[in-house]
């Protein structure tokens, strides 16, 4: 996450907002493919488990 220092200049609020949802799309957008990859792996392990 950005954080503002003091040589940056202020953003409005709107802009802040926008910023926001942008980064929380992106964070929503990240956290389905983690999940996604969490249950491919889960898969992947139970059949190398069940093999032995």
């Amino acid at each position: 996450m950005k954080k503002s220092g003091s040589n940056t200049p202020k953003e409005t609020p709107e802009q802040e907002l926008k910023r926001l949802r942008k980064e929380n799309t992106k964070l929503k957008t990240q956290k389905e493919a983690d999940k996604a990859k969490i249950r491919d792996l889960k898969k992947e392990l139970k059949k190398k488990t069940c093999r032995q």
